[in-house]
């Protein structure tokens, strides 16, 4: 047991993460920061990540905590083992996960006591449609006001309105809306169309053995009746114009989103964890959610042919990211000199309100390889080239600030 489609938290999911946002806005905490913790393979692991977790809260003078996964089964073992770090710390905390009666706790503790139950089928259990279960903007304002009571009540909860919020670091996001994509000879951005160089994945697909064929396809948004593989994942395409990742600025494609996806050669297997997305992708795709494109979005969609068994190993998901990853390079170079469109600019803080409660976010991911496994600190935002396997980390936990988490710190591998 581990992640099925309808709950994966895309890398598109973490850029636009609701949690960050709505702690990031919320004038009466003090959002001190991120700690990312991969989920473990042995029982060991699992207790000293969240003993370490913990440690980090501790240090960071957390008067509570939210703390949200995106599997279950075994990995609500690493779940409950932070909650209760906290718990002994006394911090408080909320978690975040789908329940149902698919994804009920296999084990608790005295300090699990509020979890807010993503889940949004009638059922109780998983789909196959990525993006049905997917934490939303309302959960997020649940988790922070069941948070907010909670400490109220523990007496861990202060505020001063009248003291001055410090701004610490600033992340500017210039969104760019592209109307149309359209292949042509060369990859070019103009006027509200990104042109894509036929043929782009030729020079590409040969890098990476375990890739037998890669296919650059484009999807208007009246086109979702048609069959797609099992889905590996959404992606921004944003562009590092200035600064590292959390601060300076980024360009972002708005209206234009990358999906992968991928069958392996003569088996046939599609790579999934539990439950593989192939289909209609106006059956298999929930839209509009925070992992998902819009439903008007146009869709870049990359499909890759593994060799026979390289769709179920960490090697073969890695090479189609990587792949993806060289494609999206060549047109973040068009973005760094796009002059002839207008754009809409978000602004980004990392705050520090002095007089407020300190809280922090704990997100538990995949970090077990194969087809559960995140990357973190790619060179460009929501890339995967440059970053880190938490599974080579083997899963140390460890602090982003927010806004480094809406700049695409993370990378999801599955």
């Amino acid at each position: 047991m581990g992640l099925g489609p309808s709950i994966k938290m895309t890398t598109l999911h973490h850029y636009h993460c609701p949690i960050t946002k709505q702690l990031l806005k919320d004038k009466e905490l003090d959002f001190s920061g991120i700690i990312v913790n991969g989920v473990s393979e042995s029982f060991d692991d699992k207790v000293f990540t969240a003993q370490r977790t913990g440690d980090i809260a501790g240090c960071m003078r957390a008067d509570g905590a939210i703390v949200a996964i995106d599997g279950w089964g075994n990995h609500h073992i690493d779940f409950v083992n932070v909650i209760e770090q906290l718990g002994m710390k006394g911090i408080p905390s909320i978690g975040m996960s789908y329940i149902g009666q698919q994804g009920r706790l296999v084990c608790t503790n005295n300090y699990v006591e509020t979890i807010v139950d993503f889940n949004k089928n009638a059922s109780g259990y998983e789909s196959c449609i990525v993006g049905d279960n997917n934490l939303s903007a309302y959960d997020a304002i649940k988790a922070v006001a069941l948070l907010k009571s909670k400490m109220k009540k523990m007496g861990n909860f202060r505020k001063d309105l009248a003291a001055e919020e410090k701004r610490v670091m600033r992340l500017i996001r210039k969104n760019y809306a592209i109307e149309e994509i359209r292949f042509g000879e060369k990859t070019d951005i103009s006027h509200g169309i990104l042109t894509i160089r036929g043929g782009i994945e030729e020079g590409f697909v040969g890098l990476e053995p375990s890739v037998k064929e890669m296919h650059v396809r484009l999807i208007k948004p009246n086109e979702h009746h048609q069959f797609i593989n099992s889905n590996l994942d959404f992606m921004p395409i944003a562009y590092k114009q200035s600064g590292n990742l959390g601060a300076g600025e980024t360009r972002l494609l708005a209206g234009a989103t990358v999906m992968l996806t991928g069958v392996e050669d003569v088996s046939g297997f599609q790579p999934s964890n539990i439950g593989s997305s192939e289909g209609y992708m106006d059956h298999c795709i929930r839209f509009n959610q925070s992992g998902t494109p819009a439903e008007d979005d146009s869709i870049l969609h990359m499909d890759f042919l593994f060799e026979n068994g390289e769709g179920r190993t960490a090697t073969g998901i890695q090479a189609a990211h990587r792949l993806a990853d060289h494609v999206l390079n060549e047109i973040r170079k068009q973005m760094h000199n796009i002059e002839d469109m207008p754009y809409a600019t978000d602004e980004f803080y990392d705050v520090i309100r002095p007089n407020c409660s300190r809280v922090v976010l704990v997100k538990i991911v995949s970090g077990l390889g194969n087809m559960y496994d995140t990357a973190v600190f790619p060179n460009q935002p929501g890339g995967y080239i440059g970053a880190r396997n938490l599974i080579d980390m083997r899963n140390t936990p460890f602090v982003i600030t927010p806004n480094q988490c809406l700049d695409g710190v993370i990378h999801s591998l599955i």
